[in-house]
């Protein structure tokens, strides 16, 4: 409940408009959550291999939301995340 945090409805009301030519420019990378019941370690897998990422981490003993089931071990992906040039 600590983590718990109120979200805005307005950005998901909102209409959500994307371009072509800025659509995937972004850079991506892939936490892959090892004991989610919601998509099998199978199917992440199978999105990483469909639409590959910079780069896939995995978190072991976390759940589809790590950052209430492993938040130390999110926040320590992350921060590597931020720190790749």
């Amino acid at each position: 409940m600590v983590s718990m945090r109120h979200s805005p409805l307005g950005p998901i009301m909102e209409k959500l408009s994307l371009s072509a030519d800025k659509y995937g420019t972004g850079r991506r990378f892939y936490i892959q959550t090892l004991d989610d019941h919601a998509l099998s370690p199978d199917v992440q897998e199978k999105l990483v291999r469909e639409n590959p990422p910079e780069g896939v981490f995995k978190i072991k003993g976390s759940d589809h939301c790590p950052f209430f089931s492993k938040p130390q071990s999110l926040h320590k992906i992350l921060v590597e995340i931020a720190q790749i040039p």
